[in-house]
């Protein structure tokens, strides 16, 4: 291949560049952003830095704290309900764990490490179906039965409509913390950068930080004027303040962010942004904390009873996701030389109990009927067979295109190929398709929006498509689908580009214009997709303000519904069940 041929591609996006930059006029003029003159208010609010005395601690005494953490919790309430899974999770199943620590350890501190309030079909339905101003969600409900102290701000968090957000933040009995975030230039950050506590004669300062990587994934309208700062240097920034001025004896990191430094790494780049998984780097160059507790990577370290971490300098603790157990720290302290000195550590993780706490659950029954009521709802469509995992994976991605081009002919997709499969009950077989099986195959908030893209860009964006068509390893997020169109190996050469061509055969051409569309996440910036394919703003249409789950939802309700072929080895319109 000659160096010309080998460069073509990016030649092209370099000759398309003045295009795309000329578009920018006719953008629409921004919206006031929606952070605007809010504080934090409730147990948030009128943050204010101490300075305050060491502690007093009598010669030779002992004591002991015990520290509980969860994290992405992700509205997860109970497994037996809404969504029911044979695994044990969701917080009411930790009611009884907490309660049994609480009678030996009455002093218990109680932590989230964040993506707390986004997607659980409670939280989801009391979101965007029926708000409730007088009352928090119910997982903010639940946390405030369960007492935690603090919570952490994770990226999900900023997903649901904002005013939904600062509304249960009012209504939580417990601190949000972000020292990370500031609104445009301000010097003090919008949220609490910290919590101090003292316990059982212990002062406890828990330092909260989000990842950076907010701006890849959410929509700019929900976090506009919010910077989103790098981890560790405001780390060093407060951990300053926090032991030379408030005088901590112990110092937690409470951190919305992985601990493997380089995941996400290389996409955060294409933005300049900081690395979103840092909780790493903090544990290992930053030694004045004394214990950090990491979430967003939805792992469990350590899974059992253990008095040695290994991996980093400072312990680093990892709860899991969707309160499928606890994470436990038990602290043994010695006065030495007037100060708290720690000689032992233990920690543990606390599975969730198999049942939920029955008085709390009743006490949520009207608002999870609701939900149910919300989940059950029929499609004109019903389940003939259990499809493959091939059929499932063809029928979703062809259900996916369907949906978004009944609301805009003569378009394209490219749409996320992944649909949770899962284990469909016995029961279904026969039955009409609901809600609550779109809410399980697409658990992901994503909206559909509409984009003016060149050929070219397209078929970059279908590069990890091309490496699963080969057999090579691709990031399942960054694999898009075709819709409307076809994207074909070329075996004629070693390049094993792609040919794209629509359903009349025609080749999509690298400089001519065509309407995709694609989920709000890819659009961001999630997977690196957009950077990689120099998308720029003005290239937006429109944004869809329904979900795609629930696009296709209601595209299958109809009942002149035309299933795509795709889907028709194992799904039948009712009417036409009927009819046989």
């Amino acid at each position: 291949m000659s160096k010309l041929r080998q460069f073509r591609p990016c030649l092209l996006l370099i000759l398309l560049l003045p295009a795309l930059f000329l578009l920018a006029a006719n953008s629409p003029a921004e919206e006031e952003s929606r952070w605007e003159k809010w504080h934090p208010s409730g147990k948030s609010a009128n943050f204010k830095i101490r300075q305050r005395p060491k502690t007093k601690i009598l010669s030779g005494a002992k004591t002991t704290l015990l520290i509980a953490a969860t994290s992405d919790l992700h509205g997860s309430l109970t497994s037996t309900r809404l969504l029911p899974r044979k695994r044990s999770r969701g917080l009411l199943h930790l009611v009884m764990p907490l309660k049994k620590l609480r009678e030996k350890y009455p002093q218990l501190i109680l932590l989230d490490a964040g993506d707390t309030i986004q997607g659980d079909p409670s939280s989801f339905y009391f979101s965007h179906v029926e708000p409730e101003p007088t009352k928090p969600l119910p997982v903010i409900e639940m946390m405030n039965w369960l007492k935690y102290d603090a919570l952490t701000l994770g990226n999900h968090d900023f997903e649901p409509p904002t005013n939904i957000l600062k509304q249960n933040i009012a209504q939580a009995q417990f601190s949000w913390l972000a020292a990370n975030v500031s609104f445009r230039n301000a010097k003090q950050p919008l949220f609490p950068p910290y919590k101090i506590i003292e316990r059982n004669g212990v002062r406890v300062g828990i330092l909260g930080l989000i990842t950076p990587g907010v701006p890849l994934w959410i929509d700019p309208e929900q976090r506009k004027g919010l910077n989103f700062k790098e981890m560790l240097e405001t780390a060093k920034k407060w951990v300053k303040v926090l032991r030379e001025q408030e005088k901590v004896d112990y110092l937690i990191g409470l951190f919305h962010s992985g601990d493997n430094t380089q995941y996400d790494s290389d996409v955060a780049s294409t933005r300049e942004l900081p690395h979103p998984n840092a909780a790493g780097m903090i544990a290992d160059f930053l030694p004045e904390f004394d214990l950090i507790i990491s979430g967003h990577a939805h792992r469990i370290s350590p899974r059992r009873r253990t008095e040695k971490l290994k991996g980093h300098q400072t312990p680093l603790v990892s709860p899991g996701t969707a309160a499928e157990g606890l994470s436990t720290i038990l602290l043994n302290f010695e006065e030495k030389s007037g100060n708290w000195e720690i000689t032992e550590t233990v920690y543990d993780f606390i599975k969730a109990e198999k049942v939920p706490e029955a008085q709390l659950l009743r006490k949520l029954e009207v608002r999870l009927l609701k939900v149910e009521k919300y989940l059950a709802e029929p499609t004109s469509v019903i389940l003939k067979r259990f499809p493959k995992k091939t059929e499932f994976q063809d029928c979703g991605i062809a259900l996916s295109f369907s949906a978004v081009e009944s609301m805009e002919a003569e378009t394209i997709s490219l749409l996320p190929w992944w649909w949770f499969r899962g284990k469909l009950r016995f029961t279904d077989l026969g039955q009409a398709l609901r809600r609550e099986h779109f809410f399980r195959w697409l658990p992901y908030d994503n909206r559909p929006v509409l984009v003016l893209m060149y050929g070219r860009q397209i078929e970059i964006m279908l590069e990890s498509y091309r490496r699963k068509k080969l057999g090579w390893y691709a990031r399942s997020s960054t694999i898009l689908t075709p819709g409307g169109f076809a994207a074909v190996l070329d075996n004629s050469s070693n390049s094993n580009r792609l040919y794209l061509k629509n359903p009349q055969g025609q080749a999509l051409l690298p400089e001519k214009k065509y309407r995709v569309w694609l989920t709000n996440f890819h659009w961001n910036g999630g997977g690196g997709l957009a950077a990689k394919a120099l998308l720029h703003p003005s290239q937006l249409l429109k944004k869809e303000a329904l979900h795609l789950r629930e696009l296709i939802f209601q595209y299958l309700q109809q009942s002149s519904v035309k299933l795509p072929e795709k889907c028709k080895s194992f799904l039948a319109q009712r009417t036409t069940v009927m009819n046989q």
